[in-house]
């Protein structure tokens, strides 16, 4: 009896000892599961690609589940039908896939890829679904070896079937249902990870786009000197552009809020600006206005500033944007312009009086209409040379012997003339014409009646400036060689040109001699009349 009693003993006690170390081992696989999902959750955390998150996830679910290989395939919808694309594997070298086609929605992978649920089979060659799609009945000759069988579909929180984990084993009876749960559990991780990362992605390359916007807008605004400008019109707080400060003389690093800008702005044109920024607020309208400001420096600048509010829902206005630029060019340029019109007015109205006194003074001397013509033609042609000598210095100024040589050029007797003088002067336009109507008159003469109408006459012209009592120029021409000369018996239109005309424009004195061996012309002209 005692004998049965220790042999009862014994035999209970070895199956506890059996028990527990099952427990202890099912512990420890537990444990070990732990160990892998913390380093699965912590490798998807890490991730920052689909594809790797994805491998970590078949990876780690191949050694949860016991797997001998695994593979996460995706959806793909192609012209004619839905088929699957592998996307990665693990515990199989990618050829193990590369001489076989994707596999298709067939009966045993459909309740994957239609996100029905998962599929568990301890061999799948067994299951009725198997082996019934042509061209194949069951798996391809060289294909993995499975029996064990073990799939789950890759769901979004929308409904979205991405893919589908595949687990296999070439031994029948190898996936548990706590293998299933585990790996459902993984797919609904990996779902939320994948779109998690898509967002992320998709919220990179929108981020992207949009520096790149940016980028091309600020190229362009600089490229254009355009500066870009915001107002807070609650707060008045106003944002600028590093251009948009340099054209109100700022550095990038300055502050230049909103009161810096409305100080900036010239006092005469400042309630101008500020009205127009308020009726944009008010309104709603176009901000368009173009106003003068000072730099820090005290250079005074033209603005551009255009501009819109913007509305909120419900009609109120929160902000003002728009750009400036900096038009003093502009500005300059039309300033230049207005003043070269008027002067052009004042200079056809002076040309016109110059024609008509031409014209009548001509007229008055002139004994026949042939002389009238031949003499008004002589001096139209004068004015228009020395116009001509102005236009190619842009009307600014031109040197006395400039005008000295156009004139005598065009009677062909500047051959035979000597200059003496000890530097150039430069004369204002209205001395150019003065003196080239002068000029014209003497060597006229000279070349009609005086040396230049002789083969051997000869020319010679001198000036000097003196400075006393105030700057004058002493200008002498002097004839030689040619017929003998006697005072006229009448007094003609170069005379009178020359002692009321040309004395009178400049404010000079001129003074003819008429000696017996050739006519001597003597000016003295002060300077601040010639000079530009």
């Amino acid at each position: 009896m005692s004998n049965l009693a220790g042999t009862e003993v014994r035999a209970d006690g070895s199956e506890l000892e059996a028990r527990l170390e099952r427990i202890q081992a099912e512990l420890a696989d537990e444990v070990n599961k732990s160990k892998t999902l913390s380093r699965i959750a912590e490798a998807v955390a890490a991730s920052i690609d689909i594809e790797s998150v994805v491998q970590v996830v078949v990876d780690g679910a191949r050694e949860l589940t016991g797997a001998a290989f695994g593979a996460f395939f995706y959806n793909v919808i192609g012209p004619g039908d839905e088929c699957y694309t592998l996307y990665t594997l693990s515990g199989a070298p990618a050829e193990a896939f590369s001489d076989y086609p994707m596999p298709r929605k067939t009966a045993i992978f459909a309740p994957t890829f239609d996100g029905v649920g998962p599929v568990r089979s301890d061999d799948i060659t067994q299951d009725p679904r198997y082996g019934h799609n042509p061209p194949h009945t069951g798996m391809p000759t060289g294909h993995l070896p499975v029996r064990s069988y073990l799939a789950t579909p890759v769901v979004t929180r929308g409904g979205e079937v991405m893919g589908g984990l595949f687990f296999g084993h070439p031994e029948a009876g190898r996936f548990s249902a706590r293998a299933e749960t585990l790996l459902v559990g993984l797919a609904a991780q990996v779902a939320v990870t994948i779109e998690s990362l898509r967002a992320n992605e998709s919220a990179l390359r929108e981020l992207a786009q949009r520096r790149h916007t940016e980028d091309r807008l600020k190229f362009a605004l600089d490229s254009g000197r355009l500066g870009s400008w915001e107002l807070d019109v609650a707060t008045r707080g106003y944002e600028a552009s590093d251009m948009c400060k340099a054209n109100y003389g700022r550095k990038p690093d300055e502050d230049f809020g909103f009161n810096d800008l409305i100080a900036s702005v010239h006092p005469a044109d400042r309630p101008r600006m500020t009205t127009a920024i308020e009726d944009a607020i008010r309104d709603g309208s176009n901000y368009d206005i173009e106003y003068r400001i000072v730099t820090p420096s005290g250079e005074t600048r033209w603005v551009h500033a255009r501009g819109r509010a913007s509305r909120t829902g419900e009609g109120a206005v929160r902000r003002m944007a728009g750009v400036s630029l900096d038009i003093t060019a502009r500005k300059q340029a039309e300033e230049r312009q207005r003043l070269l019109v008027n002067e052009l007015n004042h200079r056809v109205k002076n040309s016109l009086v110059a024609v008509q006194s031409i014209a009548a003074q001509t007229l008055r001397t002139a004994l026949t209409p042939e002389q009238f013509q031949d003499a008004f033609e002589s001096r139209i042609m004068a004015l228009s040379q020395t116009h001509d000598l102005l236009t190619r210095e842009s009307w600014e100024s031109a040197s006395l012997r400039e005008v000295f040589d156009v004139e005598l050029l065009a009677l062909g007797g500047d051959d035979r003339v000597r200059f003496s003088y000890p530097r150039d002067v430069r004369l204002s336009p209205k001395a150019v014409v003065a003196m080239g109507m002068a000029i014209h008159e003497l060597a006229t003469n000279a070349a009609k009646y005086g040396a230049l109408s002789a083969p051997g006459g000869r020319l010679e012209v001198e000036w000097r400036i003196e400075a006393d009592p105030d700057p004058t120029l002493r200008l002498t021409w002097t004839e030689r060689g040619g017929p003998p000369v006697s005072v006229p018996t009448r007094r003609g239109f170069g005379v009178r040109l020359l002692e009321k005309g040309l004395a009178g424009e400049l404010s000079g004195d001129v003074a003819l001699t008429y000696d017996s061996l050739g006519l001597i012309c003597r000016m003295g002209l002060p300077m601040r009349a010639l000079e530009p």
